[in-house]
């Protein structure tokens, strides 16, 4: 496999241009989402206008002429943000002032015009690639990233591969995910609502399996290399399941639990335990948990190890065998 490329150099406002007439995909599924914050934007946006070089984007260009992201979303995104009035400069800059102008709280509309197109006009240099198969896209990607401080979790969805991705993306969306699961929105641009269907999968694929780093990397290896099948409709029942049954919000489902109340949830299908039966067992198991100290403290330090994680499974099973 021998992978093709250009070295191009293009201004912002060629990148500016690209995305507006919708030549760019900055979301194919291997990519991370937007993950910077206000200050780490502001800081491109100040080396930009300082004239520092910045790190080279890598595009792959599609048969239809378009470009997707293959690295460099991130800062593709703040560019073209920033350009657009998207967000103010933060007041937590490196560099407060350029040339006598105060910059912090600043959007593009604000600067001098001298300022606005030293942004506009700053080269960048873009690697451009042919176009790939999933494989090489994905070899080309994890590659590339080899030098950066990428996650586990990362690194993992590297791993999974774009099929793969497209069906726990869907998963991620359904409505339990979306409005039951205790997540904040900077926990699900880091991916967190992945990793809690990843880890449940674990529990499926893996019941005597703990939830490190290392674990999950080699499932979605596994499920890459078609070892491991995702079932979308099985884990559809089970997440329709417990949005009947969790009707609003508990303040239990957190990404701690709800690896384990989903595998709990599908043990109930099996069972024919109805949705409302199931809830008042969960309810009940999860009031109860503060006088459980072996519980709460297998869900502090080191809740991922293999031992922590099938105590909690055993001790959430239980519910199953109760009565209301």
């Amino acid at each position: 496999m021998a992978i093709r490329s250009t070295i191009e150099k293009h201004t912002i406002n060629w990148l500016k241009r690209q995305d507006t007439d919708g030549l760019l995909n900055k979301n194919i599924s291997i990519q991370r989402k937007e993950v910077w914050d206000h200050e780490k934007k502001s800081n491109l946006i100040i080396s930009v206008l300082l004239d520092i070089p910045i790190e080279s984007l890598l595009f792959e260009e599609t048969d239809e002429g378009s470009h997707n992201v293959l690295d460099g979303k991130q800062r593709t995104l703040t560019l073209c943000s920033f350009i657009e009035d998207g967000f103010p400069l933060s007041e937590k800059i490196r560099v407060k002032e350029i040339d006598g102008i105060i910059l912090k709280g600043m959007r593009f509309s604000m600067l001098p015009e001298v300022m606005r197109n030293r942004i506009l006009e700053y080269e960048l240099s873009i690697a451009v690639l042919r176009a790939l198969d999933t494989e090489e896209r994905t070899t080309v990607f994890f590659m590339r990233n080899q030098a950066v401080s990428l996650t586990k979790m990362d690194l993992s969805i590297v791993m999974l591969g774009e099929h793969a991705m497209d069906i726990l993306y869907d998963l991620c969306n359904h409505n339990f995910m979306l409005s039951k699961v205790k997540l904040t929105a900077p926990a699900r641009r880091k991916h967190d609502d992945l990793r809690v269907i990843l880890q449940y999968l674990m529990l499926c694929k893996r019941p005597e399996a703990g939830f490190s780093g290392t674990e999950i990397m080699n499932l979605c290896d596994d499920i890459k290399n078609g070892e491991i099948k995702i079932d979308r409709e099985e884990i559809i029942k089970v997440l329709d399941y417990l949005d009947a049954a969790l009707e609003e919000k508990r303040q239990y489902l957190k990404k701690i639990h709800v690896p384990i109340v989903l595998y709990v949830a599908q043990a109930a299908v099996q069972k024919k335990i109805t949705p409302e039966d199931f809830q008042v067992r969960i309810d009940k198991f999860f009031l109860a948990l503060p006088d459980d100290p072996e519980y709460v403290a297998a869900c502090t330090s080191g809740s991922a190890k293999r031992s922590n994680v099938q105590f909690r499974v055993r001790g959430m099973m239980q519910i199953l065998n109760s009565k209301k």
